[in-house]
């Protein structure tokens, strides 16, 4: 049964964050090699970027700081207010739109609503497929100028709950958060739609390795260029 109440909504929102939000604070998060650098809590100077986020590894980028200097791209559509609102909850902001409808105005005002801030979009949303990279973010980053950053979150122990057309993984308290952080991808402006394609093919490669790569770790003793977490001011 959908809640259609905004009140009751909003309560149940706030009560899972918190749950989530006390999870978060037995658990250890750590940077594998240089990711520290490159992540969205890092002083990245005046460079702004696109983070690319998997649809069900979104929990952990909304906890592993205590302050955001980003904001989530969430869809227009009316199943994306419980996304908001939790968002919201969780003290990170929100900007609802299309990486690909609107054309320039649309792109110009959404860069606008973001200004001074990193943008965090799940590629494979908001239906899926699964870890299937649609194009709408190199779309964006050829017309915004931003580069896209690739990110892979696991974890040494999580409870896993299956939607319709994917997952979302929480961690279990006390378990070790891995946090892998790619190297930025410039995407050159005014692409054709085949480079549009390679780019996008290349971003969804980029993504896998990093999976692969944390698979890797979380199976195996932990890594010695693994850093712990640095707590955001």
């Amino acid at each position: 049964m959908k809640i259609q109440s905004r009140t009751v909504l909003g309560v149940i929102n706030y009560l899972v964050v918190f749950i989530i939000r006390m999870i978060f604070k037995t658990t250890r998060l750590e940077f594998v090699g240089d990711s520290i650098e490159r992540c969205p809590f890092a002083d990245t100077g005046d460079e702004r970027f696109l983070y690319s986020v998997w649809h069900d590894s979104v929990i952990p980028p909304l906890f592993c700081a205590v302050k955001h200097n980003s904001v989530a791209l969430i869809s227009q559509h009316r199943d994306a207010d419980t996304i908001e609102a939790m968002l919201k909850a969780a003290g990170m902001g929100a900007i609802r739109g299309s990486t690909t409808r609107g054309g320039a105005s649309a792109i110009k005002k959404l860069i606008t609503l973001a200004e001074g801030k990193h943008i965090v979009i799940t590629p494979d949303g908001p239906r899926g497929p699964h870890h299937k990279m649609k194009s709408g973010i190199v779309f964006l980053a050829s017309h915004s100028g931003r580069a896209v950053i690739p990110n892979a979150f696991s974890a040494s122990s999580y409870w896993k709950f299956q939607g319709s057309w994917t997952s979302i993984w929480i961690p279990k308290p006390f378990s070790k958060v891995y946090y892998l952080v790619g190297e930025p991808i410039y995407i050159p402006k005014d692409i054709s739609r085949e480079e549009m394609n390679s780019y996008t093919d290349l971003v969804q490669e980029k993504m896998e390795e990093l999976e692969q790569e944390l698979k890797q770790i979380v199976c195996s003793e932990p890594d010695p260029e693994t850093v712990p977490f640095r707590k955001a001011a």
